[in-house]
């Protein structure tokens, strides 16, 4: 069993808001200096702010994954802000491939909701990834906060309005909240 040493600073380190870098450890051991963002996109983590308002009772394309053989995965937390309701958040948990039919998307917690309905558009292809695309279930038109965690293979995007028909040449599993 190999040991691994850490380094214990008990509270000698300066505490401070105001910071343009934080300290890392590279995989050799040694302590680097980075931008916080790095730290966050290396981790599969990252956040997506809609630049406008999604209509309500539209399908919105949000992310892609990398290619069909391969495992995509992420978990996605998404809430809105209020407008003249109460704003909502739901944790999802999604799975996607091409070549099997396990595609899921699990909800894993909510307090209200912002999606009615999600669904995954995939084909066997070792060259294009499966689609996730959400339906917007609020009463009236709203700003959505995406914010995703333990990403293998998804590139997330700004919301972009698809048709209630799914592009062809894929096959769809749709999930409802």
């Amino acid at each position: 069993m190999e040991k691994i040493n850490t380094k214990n600073y008990n509270g000698v380190l300066e505490t401070t808001e105001v910071f343009s870098k934080v300290k890392a450890v590279d995989t050799s051991g040694n302590d680097i200096l980075v931008l916080p963002g790095f730290v966050a996109s290396k981790g599969g983590c990252g956040k997506i702010s809609s630049s406008n308002r999604l209509k309500s009772n539209t399908w919105y394309r949000i992310a892609v994954g990398e290619r069909g053989n391969v495992c995509n995965s992420t978990l996605l937390m998404i809430g809105n802000e209020y407008n003249g309701d109460a704003p909502c958040s739901q944790l999802l948990c999604i799975f996607a491939d091409g070549y099997s039919n396990n595609q899921s998307i699990i909800e894993l917690a909510n307090a209200g909701r912002v999606l009615n309905k999600a669904r995954i558009l995939y084909k066997s292809s070792a060259t294009e990834g499966p689609v996730v695309e959400i339906f917007i279930g609020t009463t009236k038109d709203n700003m959505c906060f995406l914010a995703y965690s333990s990403n293998i293979k998804f590139t997330f995007q700004d919301p972009v309005e698809v048709s209630e028909t799914p592009e062809s040449g894929y096959s769809v599993k749709e999930f409802t909240f």
